[in-house]
């Protein structure tokens, strides 16, 4: 490629550079909330900044780009989610010690643990809602659903919460 050509592609780029680049820290905050390890979350928002390049043409201006470049975030960690919990189930690795918690530590990692024991969908709900601080309806939006069952399912996810983690509930 002449350097000719290199900018006419980096100038045709711009558009789509302008429109995901500020959109990335929250793509990754989601991807740690979903994967919890840096390493995969930085692969997981990567591949899904190409993939949401090689789809741009399909992208409708004047739609919310966040809601559409979060989606293919989220999807792309679903995807590791699974490949991971595949390749598990066929070589079982050794468990790995936590280091040890100070009293300060602990109700946030039991927090943690609680958000990992939840089904993926009711994760995703809350990192969407509490982490990234989205409306619902852009919550919605992101899971494939209207604003009010947005809502349903934080506050369906938040109840089970609180059953994991009794100190959450304010009724207790």
């Amino acid at each position: 490629m002449t350097a000719l050509e290199v900018a006419a592609k980096a100038h045709q780029d711009r558009p789509f550079v302008d429109l995901v680049a500020p959109l990335v820290p929250a793509a990754q905050r989601l991807a740690y909330g979903m994967l919890q390890n840096p390493h995969e979350a930085e692969d997981a928002v990567q591949e899904a900044t190409f993939k949401a390049w090689r789809g741009f043409n399909r992208f409708q201006e004047g739609s919310n780009a966040r809601a559409w470049f979060l989606t293919i975030v989220a999807n792309e960690c679903r995807q590791r989610r699974r490949s991971r919990w595949w390749s598990l189930l066929r070589v079982a690795e050794p468990a790995v010690e936590e280091p040890a918690a100070t009293q300060a530590d602990e109700s946030s990692m039991d927090l943690r643990r609680a958000l990992g024991r939840l089904p993926a969908g009711m994760k995703l709900a809350l990192v969407l809602r509490y982490y990234l601080d989205l409306p619902f309806d852009e919550v919605g939006h992101v899971l494939g659903v209207g604003e009010k069952a947005a809502k349903a399912r934080v506050h369906r996810a938040l109840r089970r919460l609180r059953v994991e983690i009794p100190e959450l509930n304010p009724d207790a």
